[in-house]
């Protein structure tokens, strides 16, 4: 490559890398301004356009021969443990409430939550398919259909790639100095802090068909099943213990938990508490699901350009 052609590509580097900090400070003020004015007037959360609350009727009794079934075929240690862990402490509960006859409900919904967050930790893909057969089943037995529960409508597309695309710079602004503390205080620590796993395999990969297999599950994939749980299921149903900000804040602690490292829990803690906020607060599941599918596209691209670098 010639002095110019390296000079030239320099210097677009140099102009997307402005023009991008750029994006995410305007992001960050946009939609700082906007979330104070709703906070203020009362209208961030708790609004009208808040999700329904979800029941749970005796298909948590299905919800649990379902995740039995899970762990049958998932024949992990760790898996039983955590399932074993539910059990004890549903029991210690059952007996304080032996008289309530919806424990056998609610037990099946807490295996559920359980179940998925120890298949996601374990990277397994059984926890798609729990996730979506469980979601299909408290939509039969709460006679409701996917677009009234998850407000599939309540958007339009322009709205949606608007807010996902703003949300989205102002969630990287939040999160950079976070990340930056942390890695700073584990390397003066000296303390071991290495990458998500999917991150290290993305390093690895070489073939283009599989950088885009890649792509395609973190930025469709990833963010449709995980948010269709943590806050399509989690969120709404933490919301029959405690208020709406205990159940965004606990939500958004097992999201960052289940990913399984220690670099990335404060951050994703954040982007949790983010995605949380725009569903009680439009109703739509989309708007999630898009914060969450430009987050991982701006950090598969992120990964890709450093890989191209080198």
């Amino acid at each position: 490559m010639t002095p110019f052609a390296l000079t030239f590509s320099s210097a677009l580097l140099l102009m997307g890398e402005g023009a991008f900090t750029l994006y995410v400070l305007c992001s960050f003020v946009a939609v700082a301004k906007c979330a104070l004015r709703k906070q203020a007037a009362g209208r961030l959360v708790n609004g009208r356009a808040a999700p329904m609350p979800l029941s749970i009727p005796p298909s948590g009794a299905w919800l649990f021969a379902y995740n039995v079934l899970a762990l049958v075929f998932a024949r992990s240690a760790l898996y039983l443990v955590a399932l074993l862990t539910a059990l004890a402490i549903f029991w210690a509960v059952g007996k304080r409430v032996a008289k309530d006859k919806n424990i056998l409900p609610q037990t099946g919904a807490w295996l559920f939550i359980v179940n998925v967050i120890a298949l996601l930790s374990l990277q397994s893909p059984l926890y798609m398919v729990l996730i979506v057969m469980g979601q299909a089943v408290l939509l039969l037995e709460n006679q409701r259909t996917a677009q009234e529960q998850f407000g599939l409508d309540r958007l339009t597309a322009a709205q949606l790639v608007k807010w996902s695309v703003l949300i989205c710079g102002a969630v990287i602004v939040a999160v950079a100095p976070v990340m930056q503390v942390f890695q700073v205080t584990f390397d003066a620590l000296h303390l071991a802090h290495p990458e998500q796993q999917s991150v290290e395999v993305f390093r690895q990969v070489k073939r283009t068909s599989q950088i885009v297999d890649f792509l395609i599950q973190a930025v469709v994939i990833a963010p449709v099943i995980e948010e269709l749980f943590f806050r399509g299921f989690l969120l709404t149903y933490l919301k029959t213990y405690v208020t709406t900000w205990p159940a965004i804040v606990i939500s958004a602690a097992l999201f960052a938990v289940a990913h399984q490292n220690l670099d990335s829990v404060l951050p994703l803690w954040v982007l949790g508490i983010v995605l949380g906020v725009a569903y009680e607060h439009t109703g739509s599941i989309l708007l999630p699901m898009g914060i969450h599918a430009c987050f991982n596209l701006t950090t598969g691209l992120t990964l890709l350009a450093q890989k191209v670098a080198s």
